[in-house]
């Protein structure tokens, strides 16, 4: 039986199949981004050279990629992708001169050197100018704009209703809100999570995942300029409940300037 076995597994490595003796990697994610997330630059400060991103794995230069997109889709990056600092960090210069007041999205797509997988994502960064700082200020608290923009139900099988709402509803900076409650108008209790994945695959963009903040039960709130672009999005809503299925909803919408 010990042959047996020993056979088995010598077969296996040599034919490729079934058992490995490789060690498993897990596939290149971001650890850090520069600049962040969601940041908000002052257009009459120091602006950022250059966007880098270090992974968990060594990205392949060849195969990998970091694009700067500003809000006509336009590319304000050097396409100069290089490595800087560790083997794990790549970088791409930006042309500050293409900069002006607006929303960017980085896109991003890398080869894993380390296990040959390929992963992507986006995020997105605002520069303001900063006579429209108080604006934005305003837009971040959803007590100080009463107006509705977009709202869209969806009820699941089991009679959950979903609300998203929109606010002001345009390229940029939204407020974004999320009920959760029974058919009865309760809100519903066993909410461990709630996530936002933005995405336009007209212009290949996304999914920027994002993570929503409770303001009471059945209720979420994150604020930002995840809608960088005009243009047909997929905003996808998802729901972790406490010793229940998770619900998963996309809303299809059309956002212009």
């Amino acid at each position: 039986m010990k042959f047996i076995i020993v056979m088995v597994v010598a077969l296996s490595y040599v034919l490729g199949t079934g058992l490995s003796f490789f060690p498993v990697f897990g596939h290149a994610s971001p650890v850090t981004y520069d600049p962040a997330p969601n940041t908000v630059l002052d257009s009459s400060k120091s602006l950022p050279n250059e966007v880098k991103i270090t992974f968990t794995e060594r990205p392949e230069l060849r195969a990998s990629n970091i694009k700067v997109l500003n809000s006509d889709n336009e590319r304000i990056d050097s396409n100069d992708l290089k490595t800087i600092d560790s083997d794990k960090t790549i970088s791409t210069a930006i042309d500050k001169s293409k900069i002006t007041p607006g929303v960017y999205t980085v896109d991003w797509s890398v080869l894993s050197k380390d296990d040959g997988h390929i992963t992507k994502g986006s995020y997105v960064f605002t520069v303001k100018d900063k006579n429209i700082s108080q604006v934005i200020n305003q837009q971040a608290n959803p007590s100080t704009n009463g107006s509705i923009g977009y709202v869209e139900n969806y009820t699941t099988p089991d009679s959950i209703v979903l609300n998203l709402n929109i606010m002001p509803y345009r390229v940029g900076q939204n407020n974004f809100t999320v009920n959760i409650d029974h058919e009865n108008g309760t809100a519903v209790e066993n909410i461990r999570n709630v996530f936002l994945e933005f995405s336009n695959p007209e212009r290949n963009l996304g999914p920027i995942a994002e993570s929503m903040e409770k303001t009471k039960v059945g209720e979420f709130f994150k604020s930002g300029s995840f809608i960088s672009q005009e243009g047909n999005w997929q905003i996808k809503v998802i729901v972790q409940r406490i010793n229940d299925y998770d619900i998963n909803h996309t809303f299809e919408i059309s956002i212009k300037n």
